[in-house]
This record gives structure tokens, sequence and C-alpha cells, in this order.
């Protein structure tokens, strides 16, 4: 497969978050919020992308096809972690995405920001869900609750054959230990395609309370 819009890859080596990837407790800011701020993460995703192709954000990184395929052919790269202590309004800004609804200590969240690289190949037109996990890396088990596993984005190709990168947030885990990041391409019947995981980092450090 032909490498991404700027070459990166993920070396594979661990990733050791400081105290800065914790700092989550604002004036009167718990954790309890979390939830609701990645569900509407998660919701402005889905509006963008039900309004917007993947056609639209391959901006010239669409490959010239042979005949289609009979079904689709999804892969994913190693997830690569960008930040260890991202603000939710600087990755909602950085990817064009409105913070309606969300106030100034939301906004305020620290997260994991980490680059996904998608490609595509098969019937164009068919619904992809990409979807991710954070996973205790010692068990291999997701974390539990809608918080740390959430449908990131619905995709529609609008040709057979495209790739991009595609950045994702996630909140901190709740306690300190070491995690991954799983995620997985669904199709419109919520059937595996195609899953990748990060390498391992470190929080050592939890969030408040």
């Amino acid at each position: 497969m032909p490498r991404l819009s700027d070459g990166r890859m993920s070396n594979g080596r661990d990733h050791t978050a400081g105290p800065d990837a914790s700092r989550t407790l604002r004036a009167g800011f718990s954790r309890k919020h979390v939830a609701a701020i990645v569900a509407a993460v998660a919701t402005t995703i889905g509006i963008l992308s039900s309004s917007t192709s993947l056609f639209d954000w391959f901006k010239g990184k669409v490959i010239p096809s042979t005949p289609p395929p009979a079904k689709i052919d999804a892969s994913l790269t190693t997830p690569m972690l960008l930040s260890a202590s991202k603000p939710l309004g600087d990755y909602l800004s950085d990817t064009n995405q409105p913070t309606d609804g969300l106030d100034a200590f939301q906004l305020a969240e620290r997260g994991y920001e980490f680059l996904v690289g998608i490609h595509l190949q098969g019937n164009q037109g068919q619904r992809i869900i990409l979807r991710w996990s954070l996973v205790d890396a010692a068990s291999g088990n997701p974390l539990s609750g809608p918080t740390y596993n959430q449908d990131a984005a619905a995709l529609r190709a609008r040709v057979q054959d495209q790739e991009r990168q595609w950045p994702l947030w996630t909140p901190s885990p709740p306690t300190r230990g070491r995690f991954l990041l799983r995620v997985t391409l669904l199709d419109d019947k919520r059937r595996p395609l195609a899953e990748a995981e990060s390498a391992p980092f470190t929080l050592r450090k939890a969030p408040g309370p």
C-alpha cells in the first residue's frame, strides 16, 4: 500500500505520558463530565461525516482503481500517539469541528491524540464505521463504559480506492497503568473489517476524581 500523506508511521516504541496528561481537573470540573464530552465529540464527527465523504477529505489521495472488488478490502495502520496532553478544544479546532454546547472547562479537558491511516478498496457507497477503544495493555480487555469505547466516524467512500490519515482524540484513562488504543473498521452490520492497535503507553498519575 502506498505511504500515507505525510509518510509518518508508528515506531512501535513505548510512549510515556508525564504529569501534564493528568491535569484534567479545572475549577468545578470533574471526571463525571468526560462521558458527555466524548459523546459530544462523537456526535459532532457523525454530523460532519454525514455531509462530507471520504472523497472530499482525501484531497488528491484517490488511487486510480481497477474494476471494483466484490467486497470492501479495508486496512488500518498502527495508530501513532501524537500527544498525551491534548486539550479537547485544540483538537476540535485543528480538525475544523464546531464546539457548540461545550463550555470552557470541557474544552480544556486534556486527553490523547492519535493518528491512524485508513485504506478502503471496494464497493463505493458502502457505509464504514471507525470505532476506537482504550484497552488495558496487561489484560488486553477494553476499559468498561461508553466513555472509553466510541464510534468516531461514519465513512462512505465515493470511489473504489481511497486512503487518508484520521486524527482521534480520547480522554485520559481513569487510573494509572499501561494502556493502548484499539481501532476497528466495521461494516454497516457492525461486522469487523480491519483492526489495529497502538504501541502501549503509560499513565503515571490518575486524573482527578
